[in-house]
């Protein structure tokens, strides 16, 4: 199954709409046509019958908020998202039932007249996504099977109120949250049925709040094909009529005033400079170290890594390097597959390096592809490069023979895969990775009875979606029964530090694990800047190290090619390892 294919599903839900019509923002008419597409039906539109008349200039005027015009003629004018852009779904809504309603209004709630409430009912709706009126309380809330659900685009933990996306970079915050909710009568209190975090886009808050919006335009769909495969009824009581809301003490942020305006244009002014000047002008290096310990030690023993501990390969020259290393242990050597890195061809490859069990040197053999995760099963070394150009998910066999990895079989069908990490856990073998759409922050998790058997998709796909840690860093491990999985916090730079997550749950239904722990680059090293793979070799524990070098090169190279900039790619060609390729890691 492919990111943009149908889940399989056993039902379908009747849902209204909450709205001023068949006009909607583009990212919220998206998500009703994939609620359509998945085969769930629109039964009611309740539009909003409030006259919105026009007003002579004078009293317009008169009534205007100055204290804050500069924010809305911003918001409107020059930051606004394209998926805000007005969508009319006359045709997709044809057909569809449409009420009226006047809302009697309460301080700032807003109430259904009992009448509406009444009829409402009477469609026997299974949910109704808000996307019209304003804060509404009261028993419209409870009118439908499911209740209202609603989205705000903000982590409510933190930011309750909005405006959306704007405080986080406004305070310097580098993650953003989203949530869509089932909505009770406290404010941004609802019951989370979907959240994520992506990065904060210091310098563009356009591209920020439009982000947050088009990732969020999936989740009533997926929360919909949950609930109608059965999947979700028993998560947690979160479907059930007692369910537990957020327990948010945020504070409540309000639209800002035209001096806090002027501040929060010059933190975009200066943030977009740092951006561009990085972009162009550093360079990143990464490079591959060993430590004689287990992985758990480093892992979970709460300390810093130590440069002192670490046998750091020799950096390669000529504008490259090494990073994302796996490895496996044959005849008392370590063998070390690494990602091969050009800067000048844009493009990067597989190198392989064996260590010796003896302090006696190091050896260097070329081969070329890209993260090359290993797997031993019954006595034979597989290797599972990352090859996201290609429309599926290849695994390579070791020929004993020979040394040389071979196709041995396709895994999955799933164009764009970034970092395939395989385990097997209990009784099933588990593949996890992330899409080039959303390689930071989508986790996708598929399953087989078999090594050799098919691969299925998790029902509640995407599983994770979290910046901080949601793409694989390396090689899951377990520990005293427990499983732990690495994965890429991604959300202050690419690759800044690594994330280990203990998984709680792993079922073809259910999924969940919690962040018990970092591992930080390692101090007093050059390589402190970053680090975005750990793996496990034997007895041994391959991580990499990042640090960024300033170059007019680099800068020279990304005039002449600025649609690659720093997006590590492909290397040079050289003697064939694996006959595919792809493009790297989003830098």
């Amino acid at each position: 199954m492919t990111q943009g294919q149908d889940m399989v599903k056993t039902g379908s839900l009747r849902f209204g709409v909450m709205c001023n019509g068949t006009v909607f923002r583009r990212w919220q008419a998206e998500a009703l046509t994939r609620l359509i597409d998945h085969g769930h039906r629109p039964a009611l539109l309740i539009v909003d019958a409030r006259e919105t008349s026009e007003k002579p200039l004078f009293l317009r005027l008169l009534r205007k908020r100055w204290g804050t015009a500069l924010f809305f003629f911003i918001d409107r004018r020059i930051f606004s998202p394209t998926e805000k852009d007005p969508v009319n779904l006359e045709k997709e809504l044809s057909g569809v039932a449409s009420i009226r309603c006047k809302v009697v209004k309460r301080g700032v709630s807003e109430y259904f007249a009992e009448d509406d409430l009444n009829t409402v009912r009477d469609y026997r709706l299974d949910f109704i996504l808000r996307f019209g009126f304003g804060i509404i309380r009261g028993d419209i809330l409870s009118a439908a099977g499911y209740g209202v659900w609603s989205f705000h685009h903000d982590d409510e933990m933190i930011y309750r109120g909005g405006p959306p996306g704007f405080w986080e970079i406004y305070r310097g915050d580098p993650v953003s949250g989203a949530v869509m909710q089932r909505l009770t009568e406290r404010l941004d209190g609802g019951i989370v049925l979907k959240k994520g975090y992506l990065k904060t886009v210091m310098h563009s808050w356009r591209e920020s709040h439009g982000r947050l919006l088009e990732v969020s335009s999936a989740w009533p769909a997926l929360v919909a094909d949950e609930l109608a495969s059965g999947a979700g009824n028993g998560d947690a009581g979160r479907f059930s009529a007692g369910a537990a809301p957020s327990l948010t003490v945020a504070p409540l942020y309000r639209v800002p005033g035209n001096l806090k305006m002027i501040n929060f244009l010059l933190k975009i002014f200066r943030n977009r400079i740092l951006f561009h000047y990085r972009r162009l002008m550093q360079m990143e290096i990464w490079n591959v170290g060993m430590i004689e310990k287990p992985i758990h030690e480093l892992a979970l023993g709460g300390e810093r890594l130590r440069d002192e501990d670490i046998r750091w390969l020799p950096e390669i020259r000529n504008a490259g390097y090494l990073a994302d290393p796996f490895g496996y242990v044959a005849a008392g050597r370590l063998h070390v597959l690494a990602e091969d890195y050009s800067y000048r061809s844009g493009r990067a490859g597989i190198s392989e390096v064996v260590f010796s069990t003896h302090p006696d040197g190091v050896v260097e053999a070329d081969h070329h592809l890209s993260y090359p995760y290993v797997v031993e099963h019954e006595g034979e070394i597989y290797c599972l490069p990352e090859s996201s150009q290609a429309p599926a998910i290849t695994l390579y066999r070791k020929d004993k023979a020979t040394g040389q990895f071979t196709p041995h079989r396709t895994l999955l069908v799933q164009p764009g895969a970034v970092d395939p990490t395989l385990i097997s856990y209990h009784d099933r073998w588990w593949l996890f990775l992330t899409t080039k759409e959303h390689s930071n922050t989508h986790l996708y998790l598929f399953y087989s009875r078999d090594f050799h058997g098919e691969f299925l998709p998790h029902r509640l796909n995407p599983v994770k979606i979290d910046v901080r840690s949601a793409r694989p860093a390396g090689t899951p491990f377990s520990h005293e029964g427990a499983l732990y999985r690495p994965a890429q916090d991604c959300s202050v730079t690419y690759g800044g530090r690594i994330a280990v997550n203990r998984v709680l749950k792993l079922t073809p239904d259910e999924f969940l694990e919690e962040t018990v722990g970092y591992i930080e680059p390692p101090a007093g090293s050059i390589y402190r800047k970053g680090i975005h793979t750990i793996s496990k070799a034997g007895g041994y524990t391959l991580i990499d190290g990042k640090r960024y070098v300033i170059s007019l090169q680099h800068l020279f190279r990304n005039i002449l090619r600025p649609s690659r900039f720093s997006k590590p790619g492909r290397s040079e060609p050289g003697r064939s390892f694996f006959p595919a390729g792809k493009e790297a890691n989003d830098a």
